[in-house]
């Protein structure tokens, strides 16, 4: 038997053996993650994971910064006995920079509560989840709480005070911070600048880019960019546009480039502004971002002016190549693409989607296809941009051909694939109006707004009716997206002067989202054009008789059985949990008010006359001549379970088949 004291002492010339120093030296060498659970488990025989906090805290940070192994970092968190502030930070910076930050601000709390003292750099990890939740709130408390601390607001929480402030909106809060910090680096001045850019202010973000001391690759980045954005509906771009600047808003996560916002609609003359303006910047004259040889050939180094000591990087060489797509210049974008070649820059699949689309947006289609064929790895990016750019160009043969060997190659065609496919299928005058409607639908039953609006735009003029206009117009009222929704109203009305349905749509969705001033200046509109709304009818056929019923409609024989039987309706609903939803009143009035407008619309009247006319157990059958809206939709559904009852309602639209609770539509019509 081994005494104890032996077995002490064995114990402890294993840590000895095992000590500190080479600990560390063993996780600085780690590689993956079966290494770093080899080395705890020698970590745990020794003791060393418990009794030595600096030892588990890099343990801790190799799991968080050098796999991302999040899940893993708080199992280790939690079996963690002491918890410094370095612990700490670095469980809040990981989440701060994951896809999904909130853990972050739950962690900061129970750490502020108590747990550990925090420090400048807790206050930049918390700030930058804030921005990236655009927590408005929370990052106001944060600031609060460092300046009850007294936290030196030195250059690090200073930058990410300003960069929270814009990504929430609050740009003259990071105007503040930025005139009040002591201590600016170049970092500071590209905080403020991107921040500008961010809440749409360009030409702020230009005169301070001027008054710049030290002017970098980022703050390059940052501007060319912005002007790149104000001119993202730049013409010629077709269905290009919408993948491959959804690629080129994949920097906006890479901490060396700028974030990104869609900016707002503009007018024509404001892009051609723009567009000289871009290019001065292109071409600024004390520092030139790059040179080549000319167009012909010939000799000449790109390079960056000998004072001006910028060279453009990986990030630069993609935003001057959107750049150069949005305004044609052809010539710019052949000297990028040599400097790339010049300096055996890698062509991945994101910078050879970035040289297919300024080939194609220029014109030059064989330059893009020669890109598109040297690249050794092919992602859907890169298929979508060489096919729409087939599209536009005219090849549309070329492109569904190119679409087949995509499919064959085993790679998922995204939406904008399918809108390339569909452009080259126009060129060839296969695609129908009805082909565009489906898939306007099928992306607006999915929420992708974005990517329908942009089928719409690309769609021929044959087939961008009032039809696809109008399918996008009813995905805005579903999904609550009001800017898209103005604008697919506008288009609506230009197509049909007479036609008052898209007013009440876009009427729906500003009552919806409160807006009531923007509601009644809708209606008074209407009222000037001698626009009137179609009053709502739902029928239903009882014993081969027809009963027609109008909203709030008091007039059938049987009107006050089909009170009471709204009432009992009401009175099951509440037992299911039933709220009414008032959104659908377009008037500003007491929300008693509206539960009575909402609860005498048409087809509530038809169900509740077919509950009373109809056998118990048979269907109820009714046909109204609006869309239905979503209060009157959530009560058929529970209507059905209810009274066990199964309801056919057909509107303008589609059929809804109720069967106990739900509907075959998905909620979505």
């Amino acid at each position: 038997m081994v005494s104890a004291a032996a077995a002490a002492a064995t114990a402890a010339a294993a840590r000895l053996r095992f000590h500190h120093p080479r600990c560390v030296a063993m996780l600085q060498a780690c590689g993956s993650m079966v290494e770093l659970l080899q080395l705890q488990a020698q970590m745990l025989r020794n003791g060393l994971f418990f009794d030595d906090p600096f030892a588990a805290g890099k343990m801790l940070e190799f799991c968080v910064r050098g796999v991302g192994n999040l899940h893993y970092a708080w199992k280790l968190f939690e079996q963690m006995t002491t918890r410094d502030t370095f612990a700490w930070n670095t469980l809040i910076q990981g989440h701060a920079a994951s896809p999904s930050p909130g853990p972050a601000l739950r962690l900061f709390a129970r750490m502020a509560g108590g747990a550990a003292r925090p420090n400048s750099y807790t206050y930049t990890f918390v700030l930058k989840a804030c921005a990236s939740l655009r927590a408005t709130e929370e990052g106001e408390q944060v600031h609060g709480s460092m300046t009850k601390l007294g936290v030196d607001l030195e250059v690090f929480p200073a930058n990410a005070l300003i960069s929270m402030y814009s990504a929430c909106g609050r740009i003259e809060l990071g105007r503040r911070m930025f005139d009040t910090c002591a201590a600016k680096d170049v970092v500071t001045w590209n905080a403020m600048v991107s921040g500008y850019l961010s809440c749409g202010f360009l030409d702020c973000a230009r005169k301070l880019f001027e008054e710049m001391p030290e002017k970098g690759i980022v703050s390059w980045n940052a501007m060319i960019n912005g002007y790149t954005d104000r001119r993202g509906h730049c013409s010629g771009a077709g269905p290009l546009r919408s993948d491959a600047s959804a690629r080129h808003r994949d920097l906006e996560h890479d901490d060396r480039g700028v974030r990104q916002v869609r900016p707002p609609r503009r007018r024509e003359g404001a892009l051609r502004t723009d567009a000289d303006e871009e290019r001065r910047l292109l071409e600024h004259d004390d520092q030139r971002v790059c040179s080549g040889p000319p167009p012909g050939g010939g000799a000449g180094p790109v390079r960056a002016d000998a004072g001006a000591r910028v060279r453009p990087n990986w990030a630069a060489v993609v935003s001057l190549l959107s750049a150069c797509a949005c305004l044609g210049a052809l010539d710019q974008g052949r000297r990028i693409h040599w400097h790339v070649e010049r300096n055996k820059m890698r062509v991945d699949s994101i910078l050879g989607t970035a040289l297919i689309d300024m080939y194609a947006k220029c014109g030059c289609i064989d330059g893009a296809a020669e890109v598109f064929s040297s690249l050794p790895c092919k992602d859907v990016f890169s298929w979508t941009a060489m096919i729409g750019g087939l599209a536009v160009n005219g090849h549309g043969e070329r492109a569904l051909e190119l679409f087949r060997r995509m499919l064959a190659d085993g790679v998922r065609p995204n939406a904008v694939t399918f809108v390339g496919v569909l452009c080259a299928c126009s060129h060839l005058g296969r695609p129908q109006a009805e082909h565009y409607g489906c898939l306007v639908d099928a992306l607006g039953r999915a929420g992708r707004l974005a990517e329908a609006a942009t089928l719409v735009e690309a769609a021929p003029a044959a087939a961008a009716g009032r039809v696809l206009w109008a399918t996008l117009l009813g995905a805005c009222w579903i999904h609550g997206d009001v800017e898209t929704g103005e604008a697919a109203a506008d288009r609506l009305a230009e197509l049909d002067h007479d036609d008052g349905g898209a007013y009440v749509l876009l009427s729906n969705i500003y009552a919806a989202k409160g807006r009531w001033d923007d509601a009644r200046r809708l209606r008074a509109d209407m009222r000037s054009r001698g626009l009137h709304k179609c009053p709502g009818r739902s029928s239903i056929e009882v014993s081969g008789a027809t009963h027609e019923f109008y909203a709030g409609d008091r007039s059938h024989p049987r009107a006050e059985e089909i009170e009471r039987m709204l009432e009992e309706m009401g009175s099951r609903l509440k037992l299911l949990g039933y709220a009414p939803n008032t959104s659908p009143v377009l008037f500003d009035i007491d929300e008693e008010e509206k539960e009575e407008a909402v609860s005498r619309h048409s087809e509530r009247l038809a169900i509740a006359f077919g509950l009373l006319a109809n056998p118990e157990g048979s269907p109820i059958r009714v046909v109204k001549n609006l869309r239905v809206c979503g209060d009157c939709h959530t009560v058929a559904k529970l209507v059905s379970r209810a009274f066990a009852r199964d309801i056919i309602l057909r509107d303008r639209n589609i059929f809804h088949h109720f069967r106990d609770g739900s509907c075959s539509c998905k909620d979505y019509w």
